[in-house]
């Protein structure tokens, strides 16, 4: 059976000691790439990444090191330091970036250690999707501070963008992985294959759903109230999540949020609306595995026929 995985990806409190920019007045973000682990050669620096001009308007930034050291932005000393020191960890690729004006175009995710463990062992294969998503902050004074859609100053978890596994490399069949993945992903060499336990590396499929023009990788035109994984009720509590209420069933829970001990402190029905529940999540969760068929197929194809124009 196909798998539906929720994965974290992008800054966060650990990894970049912040969290990715969004306009909430037009929906516009950019997913910031973490640090890359100190030892590793570059292939991407911060400064190195080129902003398309005034992405997000008024902000301007000409490479992701400005822009994360543009006053309208949150980050503190800490992360500019780690970005004026240290190159970025470009993954997941998925395609053509709207927001940048170089880097890589094609669609590859890549895993490795436990992470990679987790996804082998919940068998996330060819025809697996992945949906991305990260804790996103808002620009400081795009909104009346009254407005509730300004009121995220904690940040809240949005999905940002997908990809179908077409196919799934290792070590194994590593002479597979085509040449521009090998050279512009940050788990395609040699050294890689090596030196990361269970390295791994899900290549995009060309399609997302056979009978719609939707690639097998991308990212959303803009962060919605449909993509928005945090409650709403509990702002400012983003890790507590606003999911339809199939998710909560033996069917469909997500693993880490499937122990039998937590169920019941962790899930809860909304009472007022039961299409939806309330769940917990957990503390940096990375790869949350879910089937993927009937109901959640069903949402899935939702999501993008509402958002992806």
């Amino acid at each position: 059976m196909e798998k539906l995985i929720l994965s974290r990806k992008g800054f966060d409190s650990t990894s970049g000691n912040g969290y990715s920019p969004f306009d909430p007045k037009t929906g516009k973000f950019i997913v910031l790439p973490i640090p890359e682990d100190e030892e590793k050669d570059a292939l991407y620096k911060y400064n190195e990444l080129s902003l398309v001009s005034q992405f997000f308007e008024g902000i301007y930034a000409k490479n992701l090191q400005e822009l994360i050291n543009h006053p309208k932005m949150y980050f503190g000393k800490n992360t500019k330091i780690e970005v004026r020191n240290r190159s970025a960890h470009y993954d997941p690729i998925l395609g053509r970036c709207p927001w940048l004006t170089n880097g890589p175009e094609f669609g590859a995710f890549g895993q490795s250690e436990a992470a990679a463990g987790h996804l082998r062992n919940n068998q996330v294969q060819e025809g697996s999707i992945f949906l991305f998503f990260s804790r996103f902050t808002p620009i400081k004074y795009r909104v009346h501070p009254l407005d509730p859609i300004g009121a995220w100053t904690q940040g809240a978890y949005f999905i940002y963008g997908w990809l179908k596994v077409n196919k799934v490399i290792t070590k194994v069949n590593q002479s597979e992985l085509p040449i521009e993945v090998r050279d512009r992903h940050p788990h395609g060499s040699d050294y890689d294959f090596i030196n990361r336990d269970n390295n791994t590396i899900f290549l995009a499929a060309e399609k997302l759903f056979e009978d719609m023009e939707i690639p097998g990788s991308g990212y959303f035109p803009k962060l919605t109230s449909d993509l928005l994984l945090s409650s709403e009720l509990h702002k400012n509590q983003p890790s507590i999540w606003k999911l339809p209420s199939f998710f909560n069933t033996d069917d469909y829970r997500p693993t880490y949020l499937n122990v039998e001990e937590n169920i019941s402190n962790r899930w809860l029905n909304c009472p007022d609306n039961s299409n939806y529940c309330y769940v917990q999540s957990t503390g940096r969760g990375q790869e949350y595995v879910s089937n993927l068929k009937d109901k959640s197929l069903e949402w899935l194809r939702s999501l993008f026929i509402d958002n992806y124009k």
